[in-house]
């Protein structure tokens, strides 16, 4: 029997990040202050964010047989997550070249043409078949029908549902994490609070909409409608932080806190996650947030 909690399935990819002043104009070349490679795609930002919180997790996806793909063992190795899940594809390993402008607060982003994604392999099967939750990103979700996993059917499922889930069905998951600017395409007509209660009602199940730097709302029908501010930190770049806040709301759902303390906690997450270029390497552990909230309490 497998000890892994969380099965994260998805986008991984290694990116190249560079922090300038503002964007160069056409043959124009800049001074950057910061040149950083890290591990990036939502599904394996929020893995490591769910293993540096203290939760047993593995990764699933598709990787190259690249020094890229190389490098994202690595760094999951490093991390302590599960990697026996990932399979290797035939193309190279995803990327991204981005360049973040501190006078924009804004980022530029060209990535490599997304690699085909492989079926499942054994063990990616039979990880997610015992584990608690099943995290997924908008092409983890996509798979979800190919490998007849639905919900009620195996472990509970959390969605990223970051990008375009206008028409999506929420009753397909246990725990929908859609943006503010996503809810506004769904209900147009309704205010955020409204929107929120209005999905978890009808889809019985936990729904949260991210805001950014203002925090997030949720609902469940054991909570009722809630809210927790974000934080103010020395924000390096925002790159990620909203993947961080998926990993770090799944792990203090988890591990039994209120949904009020766990959307606060999570913003602190992704609020201290924004300390460095990356998405990845300023993420704290449950000891450094446990910190963190205390001197802001």
């Amino acid at each position: 029997m497998s000890d892994i909690q969380v099965v994260c399935l998805g986008v991984i990819t290694i990116d190249t990040i560079a922090l300038v002043d503002n964007y160069p104009g056409e043959d124009e070349r800049v001074l950057a202050h910061q040149i950083a490679r890290a591990g990036g795609g939502p599904a394996a930002v929020a893995a490591v964010a769910l293993s540096r919180l203290g939760v047993s997790t593995a990764i699933a996806g598709t990787i190259g047989d690249d020094e890229d793909g190389a490098e994202v063992l690595r760094i999951f190795a490093r991390e302590g997550v599960d990697t026996s899940g990932i399979s290797i594809g035939a193309s190279a390993t995803s990327g991204s070249v981005i360049v973040a402008s501190k006078a924009h607060s804004a980022r530029a982003i060209s990535t490599r043409q997304p690699m085909q994604q492989v079926n499942l392999n054994a063990e990616a099967k039979k990880l997610i078949s015992q584990a608690e939750w099943l995290h997924v990103d908008h092409v983890g979700i996509n798979r979800l029908k190919s490998e007849n996993i639905t919900r009620g059917s195996g472990p509970k499922i959390s969605f990223d549902a970051g990008y375009n889930v206008s028409d999506f069905d929420a009753s397909e998951v246990d725990l929908f994490v859609p943006t503010d600017r996503q809810m506004v395409l769904r209900y147009p007509d309704l205010q955020l609070g409204a929107a929120v209660e209005r999905d978890s009602v009808n889809a019985k199940n936990i729904t949260v909409a991210t805001q950014g730097s203002d925090g997030s709302t949720g609902y469940s029908s054991e909570s009722g409608l809630v809210h927790a501010d974000g934080f103010a930190v020395d924000v390096v770049s925002t790159l990620g932080a909203g993947d961080v806040f998926h990993g770090a709301l799944l792990a203090q759902v988890i591990q039994g806190h209120t949904l009020e303390r766990s959307l606060l906690r999570a913003n602190a997450v992704a609020a201290l996650s924004c300390r460095g270029l990356d998405g990845q390497s300023m993420i704290p552990n449950t000891a450094e947030l446990d910190k963190f909230l205390k001197e802001r309490s």
